[in-house]
């Protein structure tokens, strides 16, 4: 488990990514890694879920009111940059 600070929201708290990594799965063409946790700002979670696969990043996030203090855009940037320095290492 590793908690990454990306960035701050409107109300000037830190968002988080609490971060969980599964076992690699080889596939055929490649192996992809399943990254899930928690990322909030300490007044409101959403789930996240991220699958890495050759060049493919893709994000998926729960509900939440999250996106009310950060633009999703950019967090969905940002977490799959984090993603994507860890597989690459």
């Amino acid at each position: 488990m590793q908690m990454i600070y990306l960035t701050n929201d409107e109300l000037d708290q830190a968002v988080y990514f609490d971060l969980r990594k599964q076992e690699p799965r080889r596939k055929a063409g490649g192996t992809e890694h399943l990254f899930y946790g928690l990322l909030g700002n300490g007044v409101s979670e959403v789930q996240v879920t991220v699958r890495s696969w050759r060049d493919c990043i893709e994000v998926a996030f729960g509900r939440g009111n999250l996106f009310s203090f950060v633009e999703e855009s950019t967090i969905r940037r940002m977490v799959g940059e984090v993603v994507r320095e860890l597989v690459v290492h």
